[in-house]
This record gives structure tokens, sequence and C-alpha cells, in this order.
């Protein structure tokens, strides 16, 4: 099988994730070539599979990015598909998954341009320490984090002001367990999870610290479970980022299928359940 992995021709940070798994798919016998979406002479109905991987920057052109999948979708196979990558691109999905019963960090969405008064909206919900980012972002891009009890309030109001003069932009109350126990990343591939990851959140221009969670409790099973259920969404790969609430009840931040790390240095058995999972999109022959 040929198979496409998806990049971009200038990332923006280093992909660990792509050495490992082109050797693991060259490996199992299969013909795997590394192109950029953004990269006009690719001709990908010469794929038998594209594997969107990181495709980091097309927060920069959100409209090119999504005129790609579609023409792309007409071309050869997508994975994740199209349909499920474009409700994955923008964070409003979390509205309608916590509609659907799930436990979502507090957040709220504004549009482009709209105007909001910071001290207001976070002071009538009680928040005293947001997160302030746009709805269509990857890696740290946009991220902030300020303490509206400690006097930043004209700080966050001057760069979200600055934002949504261009971009739709939510906010969410700061989960004070961040700093203590962290976020946990769980992996899941071709309908299972493979391992989850230990990590400290970052925001503009910062290093992401992380390591290998050791046991994946069963309320963490049965929580990312739930969110798939209702996501609904036919996916190869995706990663469902919780946190803890005060009380220690699991919340949702992300869930990620259109570009996600899946960290497989840090858990090479993610790799052969990975292309097993994708060999059952190999091409039907005569």
């Amino acid at each position: 099988m040929k198979v496409a992995y998806v990049s971009c021709l200038e990332l923006p940070e280093a992909d660990i994730d792509e050495g490992p798994l082109v050797g693991a798919l060259v490996e199992a016998g299969h013909e795997a070539v590394v192109a950029a979406w953004d990269d006009p002479s690719v001709d990908w109905a010469g794929f038998d599979v594209a594997v969107v991987r990181a495709t980091w920057n097309y927060i920069d052109d959100l409209g090119a990015f999504e005129a790609w999948i579609d023409r792309v979708d007409g071309l050869t196979k997508l994975l994740n598909p199209a349909e499920t990558m474009r409700w994955n691109l923008h964070k409003g999905y979390l509205s309608e998954l916590e509609a659907g019963g799930v436990e979502v960090v507090p957040t709220g969405f504004f549009g482009v341009g709209e105007c909001v008064d910071l001290a207001d909206v976070c002071g009538g919900r009680g928040w005293g320490k947001v997160v302030v980012k746009p709805t269509v972002s990857a890696g740290s891009f946009g991220t902030r984090v300020f303490d509206l009890d400690r006097g930043e309030g004209e700080a966050a109001q001057a760069f979200f002001d600055g934002m949504i003069a261009e971009r739709e932009m939510m906010v969410q109350v700061f989960m004070e367990s961040v700093d203590t126990v962290g976020e946990t990343a769980i992996v899941v591939i071709d309908g299972g999870i493979t391992h989850a990851i230990e990590k400290r959140p970052r925001f503009d221009d910062q290093e992401e610290s992380v390591l290998l969670r050791e046991t994946i409790s069963d309320e963490m099973r049965a929580f990312v479970s739930r969110v798939l259920e209702v996501a609904g969404k036919e996916n190869l790969y995706a990663r469902v980022d919780v946190m803890p609430d005060g009380d220690g009840a699991l919340m949702l931040s992300e869930l990620e299928m259109l570009e996600p790390s899946l960290f497989f240095p840090y858990f090479s058995g993610a790799l052969d359940v990975f292309v097993r999972g994708l060999g059952k999109y190999a091409p039907v022959s005569d």
C-alpha cells in the first residue's frame, strides 16, 4: 500500500512521530512517503491512503486547508476521514460533546469582532484565572493564561481584543489541577487505548513537558469510551485530553482527531497497532 504521511512544508515545531511511524510502515512492507498538504506538486491520487499527521500550519490559512480536505477526499482515502477532520477543526465541538453529557472544562465561545468585557464574563462565572485561546489552533498558538484576581485583567483584555479582531476566541476557566497532577493525553488507535501521556500545559513559545503514564484507570477508560461514543466520528486515531476538577472528577479539555501528537517515541508498542489498523484500509485486489 502506498501511504502519504501528511505534513506541511514548514513545520512550526519538530514532529516526533514522523520517524517512528514512517519507519514502522516501511518495515511492514508499505511504501510510505512524507507529503506536505500545502505542496501543490503532490499527486494525491497516487496514494492509496493519506494519513494526516502534522499539518500544523493550517491555522495560517484555514480556508486553503479546508479546500485541501475537500479536494483530496475525492482523490484518495483520508485518515482520519474528511467528515471527522472538518468537525474537529473548530473547538466548538466541545459544546456539542457537553450537550451530549460529557463533562467539559467550562468554556465560553466568542465570534470574530465580538465586543466582550472579560471582567464581566469571567466575574459572572466566578473565574479568577483563565486560559484564552483561538477556537482554531494548533500546538500552543495564541494560548495564554491570565490571573484576573492578581491584576492581569487589563493584559487579558488587551490580548483578547487583539486576537478576536481576526479570529474566533474561547475562554476557559484555568483548572488548578493542571499545576499539581497535570493533564493526561490518552491515545486511542484502531478503537482501543494504547497508552497515555502525562503532560503539563504549555502556552505561547513554551516547551511541552511529557512522560509516559504507567497505568490507565478504569475511570479514564470509561470516560474515553463515553467521549468517543458521544462524538460518533469514524477515526483511526484520536487523543482524549483529560484533567481532574477540584473534586477529582475527570473533565475533557480536548478531543483531538485531526493532527494530534501520538507520542510514539514514548510507547513504541502503539506503532504495531497503528500499522495493523491502517492495513484495514488497503485497497481490495481484483
